[in-house]
């Protein structure tokens, strides 16, 4: 690494990133900063992450707390790793702690619920989950703990509660609805093959814990439980965000036995019960609403869940808004973008492109409230083309025209439709970029870039093939198969090789000329033809 001097001028940038990428240098980072104090008196001048465009002179003892931040950050996990070392990762570098919570004083009477009679060894997995759910069943009804509990366990293996993922159990509040607005805490059953339980299990575990705070993005931290019915190891999963990344720190309770014991302060069992005692609030969970100055806008019910956010349902004033959140700090730029395209957009008094109401770093809130849709309509055609043919005069482009970025407005008298997610949007300027969007809807010269792993440059006719290209999918619905393995080149190849035959139809090799005429009017004729 280059020497910390005046003369060299690192940025604060260029620091957290060389730490980021080589964590076993820090001590030469520290040893380099220690020694240009010694012969300068100052830190040189360091990038402020507020700031980045100005250029600050810090003191050494400011930079000296800098870079031990950066240190400790560079030891957090980004959460991109694969689970068997997100396991390892756990073991290796979490931190023990006591339980985090005043632990109970209930106490139970009877067999049922004290996990006394755990399936043996040759118990299949299925019948140690079974019996871990008929178990916390049993606590629920337990009159003198009932009175008691705040939270119940849920069997999850079959719900897709964490948007595409199925954790084996989670806590909910009583009277309530199994979705992640309303997760309290998230857990897994697992039978050991070994003493221990396996760094991957760890790591699947764990993984429910992050995506849980990606899904409650307002939420620091969650307890994750494992267990095999016989001993239950609870972690804190804690989200982290510095400038602009999240990244993930692990803590971990010691292991303890599940088997009820009344002669143990602590065990188990009691942390259990003391998890389904505890308040939300306890557990870190908070409230789904979100403030704008003096507005408040009360989350209802997740609606659907991307690679860069989430969105929900909210209500303002009593009427539906979309409410989309950023997942990771490291997305805040797409919002940024999202909303400058918005707030830009707005002057075309469209009722086909959402308008935003409040914002923030991490939050969009826009109306109108759109719904999915299955198909489009023949009136859809000339509203999403002429609204495109508008868009493309203001030099802005879509890149990622697909069915589920198409939504219905079903509180206008017109059903309009809505085109939604303009977070890879960009404008004729910035036209080559790397690749976003739907892969299966993207152009031949866009697939056949990525296969050779050339630069994209995007014009407007991308939108319009992307559109025609995601009505044929939903006009046709054709299985596209792609190997489990596949990566973006081999896949890229696939869909290549079947736009390729679909063109072979004179129908639609005359619509693929009028796009390269960029003639609208006529595409829109040659669509409605369809109908």
């Amino acid at each position: 690494m280059a020497s910390a001097h005046k003369e060299i001028g690192i940025t604060y940038d260029d620091l957290l990133a060389y730490i980021v990428d080589n964590p076993n240098k820090v001590t030469e980072i520290e040893e380099t900063l220690g020694y240009e104090q010694s012969i300068a008196g100052n830190f040189p001048d360091v990038a402020s992450p507020q700031k980045e465009i100005e250029d600050l002179s810090l003191r050494a003892e400011s930079g000296f707390k800098k870079v031990h931040h950066l240190v400790e950050i560079s030891s957090l996990s980004s959460g991109f790793v694969p689970e068997t070392e997100l396991g390892k990762e756990v073991i290796d570098n979490g931190t023990e702690i006591t339980f985090p919570l005043n632990i109970t004083q209930s106490i139970k009477g009877r067999a049922l619920g004290r996990f006394s009679e755990t399936p043996g060894r040759d118990a299949s997995e299925k019948e140690i989950q079974d019996y871990f759910m008929s178990e916390c069943y049993e606590l629920e009804n337990y009159e003198p703990i009932k009175k008691k509990l705040k939270l119940i366990v849920k069997d999850t293996r079959r719900s897709l509660v964490l948007g595409t993922r199925k954790p084996d159990f989670v806590f909910i509040q009583k009277n309530t609805n199994v979705d992640y607005l309303n997760i309290m805490a998230v857990g897994e059953v697992k039978k050991q093959s070994g003493e221990n339980f396996s760094n991957a299990q760890i790591g699947q575990a764990i993984s429910f814990g992050e995506e849980l705070l990606q899904l409650q993005p307002r939420r620091s931290s969650v307890l994750v439980l494992l267990t095999n019915c016989i001993i239950i190891n609870i972690y804190r999963v804690t989200r982290v965000d510095f400038d602009q990344q999240t990244r993930y720190k692990y803590e971990f309770v010691p292991p303890q036995p599940l088997l009820y014991n009344s002669n143990r302060s602590e065990n188990g069992w009691k942390y259990l019960v003391t998890i389904m005692e505890s308040s939300p609030q306890d557990l870190g969970w908070v409230e789904p609403s979100l403030k704008f100055g003096s507005n408040t806008v009360i989350l209802t019910r997740p609606i659907s869940m991307g690679r860069t956010s989430v969105v929900y349902e909210g209500k303002h004033n009593g009427k539906s808004v979309a409410v989309k959140m950023a997942k990771r700090t490291n997305y805040y730029s797409y919002f940024d973008r999202e909303r400058r395209v918005l707030e830009n957009l707005s002057s075309l008094e469209s009722p086909h492109i959402p308008k935003i109401l409040f914002y923030n770093d991490d939050t969009l809130v826009m109306t109108p409230f759109g719904e999915k849709i299955n198909n489009l309509r023949k009136k859809d055609v000339r509203d999403i083309i002429t609204t495109l043919q508008n868009v493309h005069s203001l030099g802005i482009i879509h890149r990622d025209l697909r069915k589920f970025n198409f939504l219905r407005n079903l509180n206008d008298l017109n059903s309009n439709i809505l085109i939604v997610d303009w977070g890879y949007s960009t404008n004729n300027s910035e036209s080559t970029l790397p690749f976003a969007g739907a892969l299966e809807c993207m152009p031949d010269y866009v697939l056949q870039s990525l296969i050779n792993e050339e630069e994209i440059t995007y014009e407007p006719q991308v939108d319009l093939i992307c559109f025609v290209r995601s009505f044929y999918l939903m006009l046709h619905k054709p299985s596209l198969t792609f190997g489990k393995d596949d990566d973006i080149k081999q896949r890229a190849s696939v869909l290549l090789n079947f736009w390729k035959d679909c063109r072979r139809s004179d129908i639609w090799d005359n619509v693929y000329n009028t796009i390269e005429a960029s003639d609208y009017e006529q595409l829109i004729q040659q669509l409605e033809e369809l109908f």
